[in-house]
């Protein structure tokens, strides 16, 4: 189920098996404009990938809105206010927390958040076709999917 007021609706009706919540981690800056385009592909990416893993897991997961944080910002300042989302959603009920990002940098600092971490390597996009574009974000969503899974 996605953030929108429909899902959020049959959320309600079947709460007690939407166990887990996927909360995506983009990074954003304006200024050098190959990391400012590096983090918008990044960004759409994320957005099909997690669109793909909600479809995929349907009926066991919440896809929560984008985190989106200044990519300078301290990391430990984000760790806190991710750690908040993480006891607001375990109130809801949701027994997982998995937070899912290209951001390697939460690699580093990924033991202090009170969810899960998954690192998603990523592959440049950027001028691949479209049907190609599908068939690697359909390759790594099914993987994802098995690790998810083993949360379970």
């Amino acid at each position: 189920m996605k953030w929108t007021s429909v899902d959020l609706q049959k959320y309600d009706q079947a709460k007690e098996y939407i166990d887990t919540v996927i909360v995506p981690l983009a990074p954003f800056q304006i200024g050098i404009l190959e990391a400012s385009a590096k983090n918008a592909d990044q960004y759409d990416i994320l957005t099909l990938f997690s669109r793909e893993l909600e479809k995929e897991l349907m009926g066991r997961i919440m896809l929560a809105p984008t985190y989106t944080y200044i990519a300078a910002a301290e990391k430990s300042e984000e760790v806190k206010r991710l750690n908040g989302w993480t006891n607001h959603f375990k109130k809801q009920p949701f027994k997982q927390v998995l937070y899912i990002s290209f951001d390697p940098s939460w690699r580093k600092i990924a033991s202090d958040l009170e969810g899960e971490f998954i690192w998603l390597p990523t592959a440049s996009l950027k001028d691949a076709d479209p049907a190609a574009v599908k068939g690697i974000i359909r390759d790594q969503t099914m993987q994802t999917v098995e690790l998810i899974k083993s949360f379970w």
